[in-house]
Protein backbone atom coordinates (compact mmCIF):
# COMPACT_ATOMS: atom_id res chain seq x y z
CA UNK A 1 0.00 0.00 0.00
CA UNK A 2 1.31 3.46 -0.89
CA UNK A 3 2.34 5.77 1.90
CA UNK A 4 0.69 9.11 2.26
CA UNK A 5 3.01 12.02 1.61
CA UNK A 6 3.97 13.95 4.72
CA UNK A 7 2.36 17.33 5.17
CA UNK A 8 4.72 20.26 5.07
CA UNK A 9 5.17 22.36 8.18
CA UNK A 10 3.39 25.24 6.48
CA UNK A 11 0.29 23.12 5.83
CA UNK A 12 0.24 21.89 9.42
CA UNK A 13 0.39 25.47 10.72
CA UNK A 14 -2.18 26.89 8.32
CA UNK A 15 -4.58 24.17 7.14
CA UNK A 16 -6.85 26.74 5.49
CA UNK A 17 -3.99 27.94 3.28
CA UNK A 18 -2.37 31.30 2.97
CA UNK A 19 -4.34 34.48 3.38
CA UNK A 20 -4.66 36.45 0.11
CA UNK A 21 -3.01 39.54 1.61
CA UNK A 22 -0.06 37.46 2.85
CA UNK A 23 0.29 35.77 -0.53
CA UNK A 24 0.31 39.16 -2.29
CA UNK A 25 2.91 40.45 0.17
CA UNK A 26 5.14 37.40 -0.38
CA UNK A 27 4.84 37.67 -4.18
CA UNK A 28 5.59 41.41 -4.10
CA UNK A 29 8.67 40.90 -1.93
CA UNK A 30 9.90 38.02 -4.08
CA UNK A 31 9.44 40.13 -7.22
CA UNK A 32 11.26 43.05 -5.59
CA UNK A 33 14.17 40.82 -4.59
CA UNK A 34 14.31 39.30 -8.09
CA UNK A 35 14.50 42.78 -9.61
CA UNK A 36 17.26 43.77 -7.18
CA UNK A 37 19.18 40.60 -8.05
CA UNK A 38 18.92 41.44 -11.76
CA UNK A 39 20.02 45.01 -11.05
CA UNK A 40 22.99 43.84 -8.96
CA UNK A 41 23.94 41.33 -11.64
CA UNK A 42 23.90 44.16 -14.16
CA UNK A 43 25.99 46.32 -11.82
CA UNK A 44 28.51 43.49 -11.43
CA UNK A 45 28.77 43.18 -15.22
CA UNK A 46 29.25 46.92 -15.58
CA UNK A 47 32.08 46.94 -13.01
CA UNK A 48 33.87 44.14 -14.86
CA UNK A 49 33.31 45.76 -18.26
CA UNK A 50 34.57 49.15 -17.08
CA UNK A 51 37.69 47.61 -15.53
CA UNK A 52 38.43 45.66 -18.71
CA UNK A 53 38.09 48.79 -20.82
CA UNK A 54 39.89 51.14 -18.46
CA UNK A 55 42.87 48.96 -17.54
CA UNK A 56 43.02 46.59 -20.50
CA UNK A 57 42.38 43.56 -18.26
CA UNK A 58 41.52 40.09 -19.50
CA UNK A 59 37.83 39.64 -18.71
CA UNK A 60 37.97 35.89 -18.15
CA UNK A 61 41.04 36.10 -15.88
CA UNK A 62 39.43 38.94 -13.93
CA UNK A 63 36.24 36.92 -13.48
CA UNK A 64 38.19 33.88 -12.25
CA UNK A 65 40.11 36.06 -9.79
CA UNK A 66 36.90 37.62 -8.51
CA UNK A 67 35.47 34.16 -7.91
CA UNK A 68 38.69 33.08 -6.20
CA UNK A 69 38.48 36.06 -3.85
CA UNK A 70 35.18 34.69 -2.57
CA UNK A 71 36.62 31.21 -1.93
CA UNK A 72 37.74 29.97 1.44
CA UNK A 73 41.53 30.34 1.65
CA UNK A 74 42.29 26.63 1.63
CA UNK A 75 40.07 25.98 -1.39
CA UNK A 76 41.58 28.97 -3.18
CA UNK A 77 45.11 27.69 -2.52
CA UNK A 78 44.21 24.24 -3.85
CA UNK A 79 42.56 25.78 -6.91
CA UNK A 80 45.60 27.96 -7.65
CA UNK A 81 48.05 25.06 -7.27
CA UNK A 82 45.92 22.90 -9.53
CA UNK A 83 45.49 25.61 -12.15
CA UNK A 84 49.22 26.22 -12.44
CA UNK A 85 50.01 22.50 -12.50
CA UNK A 86 47.36 21.71 -15.11
CA UNK A 87 48.42 24.63 -17.33
CA UNK A 88 52.02 23.38 -17.16
CA UNK A 89 51.08 19.74 -17.85
CA UNK A 90 48.88 20.77 -20.77
CA UNK A 91 51.82 22.61 -22.32
CA UNK A 92 50.42 26.12 -21.96
CA UNK A 93 53.88 27.41 -21.03
CA UNK A 94 55.68 25.69 -23.93
CA UNK A 95 55.44 28.67 -26.28
CA UNK A 96 58.32 30.61 -24.72
CA UNK A 97 57.98 33.54 -27.13
CA UNK A 98 54.33 33.98 -26.24
CA UNK A 99 55.01 33.73 -22.51
CA UNK A 100 58.28 35.64 -22.05
CA UNK A 101 56.66 38.26 -19.82
CA UNK A 102 54.72 35.55 -18.00
CA UNK A 103 57.91 33.69 -17.12
CA UNK A 104 59.39 36.92 -15.76
CA UNK A 105 56.23 37.55 -13.74
CA UNK A 106 56.32 34.00 -12.38
CA UNK A 107 59.95 34.50 -11.32
CA UNK A 108 58.94 37.65 -9.42
CA UNK A 109 56.08 35.79 -7.74
CA UNK A 110 58.32 32.90 -6.71
CA UNK A 111 61.00 35.29 -5.40
CA UNK A 112 58.37 37.17 -3.40
CA UNK A 113 56.95 33.92 -1.98
CA UNK A 114 60.42 32.74 -0.97
CA UNK A 115 61.06 36.02 0.90
CA UNK A 116 57.71 35.88 2.66
CA UNK A 117 57.69 35.42 6.45
CA UNK A 118 54.43 33.51 6.41
CA UNK A 119 54.51 29.72 6.22
CA UNK A 120 53.70 28.12 2.90
CA UNK A 121 50.07 27.01 2.77
CA UNK A 122 49.54 23.29 3.07
CA UNK A 123 47.07 21.51 0.83
CA UNK A 124 45.39 18.22 1.28
CA UNK A 125 47.36 14.96 1.19
CA UNK A 126 46.74 14.37 -2.52
CA UNK A 127 47.92 17.82 -3.57
CA UNK A 128 50.96 17.55 -1.29
CA UNK A 129 51.88 14.17 -2.79
CA UNK A 130 51.64 15.58 -6.31
CA UNK A 131 53.59 18.73 -5.62
CA UNK A 132 56.29 17.30 -3.37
Amino acid sequence: MAKRPKKSAAVERAPEGVDASDLKRVIEEASRQKALASEYSGNHGAVIKNAVERYGLNKDALTVCRRMKDMEERKRDAFMRSLIEYAWKLGFFDQVDAFDDTVDTMRKIVASAEKSDRPAPRGDGVADAILN
